[in-house]
């Protein structure tokens, strides 16, 4: 079932200057700033995408139906609400106290401590979750992570194009794999 950001994080886990440093870029020299901006939100989705944590705290919103128990993301912070929509189409929030929020597990999920509520037949998604997600801040990030981010950014300042023509070089995938695999989730099913 889909997950989607309702509202995305206030900060990035690394900072401007966090990768001018990185990148090697005089102080004075601030005309690529919003370029190094946009690699920098390109590294922490590739993170976030990566290792399927989502880093800085932001709110999601779950989308889909009642099963065996709902599954949500790893990080949980918590949950807002869980709404659905009752075998009369109208829509209904349900009592915290028929739910365990389960924070520890490493997907963070809803499990319920009885029997979910009917929902309208044949509505194809007719619950909604909204929870808070992420490490925390961008202290609360793993360092291994943020130098990931750091040198992600450097390499594609340094390389604007898909393909480098004429020059031999290794590639960064060991570095990547190496800094984010302890922090990857790998789902089954």
């Amino acid at each position: 079932m889909p997950i989607i950001q309702a509202t995305p994080p206030a900060e990035e886990p690394i900072t401007l200057e966090d990768a001018r440093v990185q990148c090697q870029i005089d102080a004075d020299i601030t005309d690529e700033d919003a370029l190094i901006d946009q690699f920098i939100a390109a590294a922490a989705s590739f993170c976030e995408t990566f290792t399927g944590r989502p880093l800085i705290t932001q709110e999601k919103q779950y989308i889909g139906g009642f099963g065996k128990l709902i599954e949500l993301t790893p990080n949980l912070l918590s949950v807002e609400s869980v709404t659905y929509i009752d075998v009369d189409g109208a829509t209904q929030t349900l009592d915290p106290v028929t739910y365990y929020i389960d924070t520890a597990s490493v997907v963070g999920r809803i499990v319920p401590l009885e029997s979910w509520p009917s929902v309208k037949s044949g509505h194809p998604q007719p619950v909604t979750v909204n929870f808070t997600c992420g490490y925390g801040a961008a202290a609360d990030v793993p360092d291994s992570i943020k130098q990931c981010m750091r040198m992600l950014v450097a390499h594609w300042y340094r390389n604007r194009e898909a393909v480098i023509v004429g020059v031999s070089a290794g590639p960064i995938d060991f570095a990547v794999d190496a800094l984010l695999n302890p922090h990857r989730v790998m789902r089954i099913g």
